[in-house]
């Protein structure tokens, strides 16, 4: 099976169609007996968006998909446009982050010198104009040093809580900073501290030539990449979706799939600060039947306010 990327465009975008923040939104909502239909809309509106980023950074044909299965009913009406060659879905069981690494590497097999920006699907910006630019800056960094990965790391001053952070080194525009360290969810006073330090909100975007992120997949998951490489490779029709069962891996354990985490530290990359884009990710949210206040704090996604976001 082969990944239908246009040759006419040097980028292509791969959506995760993560539903970690939908599920926390769902959680947080449920003291005000949020009905599944609400539920529903809440899922497909950060999708929606994530579509659009997708579309902004590479022409339609170039945008693949990383989902679950169990979650078509959601993921299908926003990535409509999407080729079914171009949908990387794990089936019950298998973990997405082995569906999103199966596109990565079914990018590179064709198309190495391709730039691959890996977006997730769990989080909103005030600023989409800012944030926007600075994906297409680091973009056109990346051209000079085509061996690197690089990530987003977001730098607001009300970031929020249950937030990774990077620890970073010295930075420059051109190639970013070393990352040193990751601090998984921190408590809120050590969170402060770190942001004062200089450290990073992990914003889980990856952006690099398809070639870079394959070396390292191979370099540090040599069999399960080769696992993934050869049961693609072996499906006879090229034109269906990609899907990821738990029958063809069998005879991979679940704990072996999990290893693999596009993320630092186990997967090596470089973190570009973004700072001013109202960054707003994994937060607890409120029913408000009001518009959002005007003291600068709040921002809106339909009747749903996060009170942590910036404006």
């Amino acid at each position: 099976m082969k990944v239908q990327v246009s040759t006419s465009q040097a980028r292509c975008c791969i959506v995760i169609a993560d539903e970690e923040r939908s599920e926390r939104l769902t959680g947080n909502l449920r003291p005000y007996a949020l009905n599944s239909q609400r539920s529903a809309a809440v899922k497909i509106g950060f999708l929606r968006q994530a579509a659009l980023r997708a579309r902004r950074l590479a022409s339609p044909g170039n945008v693949l998909v990383s989902a679950r299965e169990e979650d078509r009913s959601v993921w299908a009406g926003p990535l409509w446009f999407t080729r079914p060659a171009n949908r990387f879905i794990s089936d019950l069981g298998v973990p997405m982050s082995f569906s999103t690494v199966a596109a990565v590497l079914s990018v590179a097999a064709r198309f190495p010198y391709c730039l691959v920006t890996i977006l997730p699907s769990d989080f909103w910006v005030a600023n989409e104009s800012l944030f926007m630019e600075s994906i297409e800056k680091v973009l056109t960094a990346l051209q000079r040093v085509p061996g690197t990965v690089a990530t987003l790391g977001m730098s607001d001053p009300h970031p929020g809580i249950a937030e990774d952070y990077l620890v970073v080194g010295p930075e420059s525009s051109q190639t970013g900073a070393a990352i040193q360290a990751k601090a998984h969810r921190p408590a809120p006073a050590i969170a402060t501290q770190l942001l004062k330090e200089g450290a990073l909100v992990a914003s889980g975007i990856l952006l690099g030539r398809a070639q870079a992120f394959a070396e390292r997949v191979l370099k540090y998951w040599p069999q399960l990449a080769r696992e993934l490489t050869s049961t693609q490779e072996s499906d006879c029709f090229p034109e269906a979706e990609h899907r990821l069962s738990v029958h063809a891996y069998r005879h991979i354990s679940r704990l072996a799939m999990s290893s693999i985490r596009l993320s630092p530290p186990a997967f090596p990359m470089r973190a570009f600060r973004v700072h001013g884009s109202g960054w707003c990710s994994r937060k607890p949210l409120e029913v408000i039947p009001r518009e959002p206040s005007n003291d600068g704090r709040a921002c809106a996604y339909g009747n749903l306010v996060s009170t942590h976001c910036p404006s």
